[in-house]
């Protein structure tokens, strides 16, 4: 009986916890409409370095010395992000579709990039106007 009623309070917990971190999770969700209101720097133009986000986030691994190794695992699938001043951007477009194609084949390089940040839930994203590779 008293395994019983401990496996009872047991899932009971789990349920428990369980409900309050979907709830948690469901009033942190960002909304096309949210992060398009709450977006600072209208057309915003900056350098940033395209790294590898593991690399990036593991070693702080960036630079000329890490181009070739950036520009591998970015080629081979790899996460990537725009490095400006110290913050990772997710390179994004209007409707916040991905647009990482544009960035493969720049793994380690500089590009100039135009648009508008929006920072929502600790997640930085560069909503692209335009791009250009540094030095054109």
């Amino acid at each position: 009986m008293k395994r019983l009623l401990a496996l009872a309070s047991m899932l009971t917990l789990v349920l428990f916890v369980g409900r309050v971190f979907a709830d948690d999770m469901s009033h942190g969700e960002m909304h096309k409409d949210d992060a398009k209101a709450s977006g600072s720097d209208m057309g915003k133009s900056m350098k940033c370095e395209v790294v590898d986000v593991a690399c990036y986030i593991a070693k702080g691994a960036k630079g000329e010395g890490h181009q070739a190794c950036a520009a591998k695992c970015i080629s081979g699938g790899g996460e990537l992000a725009l490095l400006h001043d110290g913050k990772l951007y997710i390179p994004v477009d209007k409707d916040f579709h991905s647009v990482r194609d544009q960035f493969v084949s720049k793994g380690g390089e500089m590009v100039k990039v135009s648009g508008k940040t929006v920072s929502k839930g600790g997640l930085n994203y560069l909503v692209l106007s335009d791009m250009k590779k540094d030095g054109m």
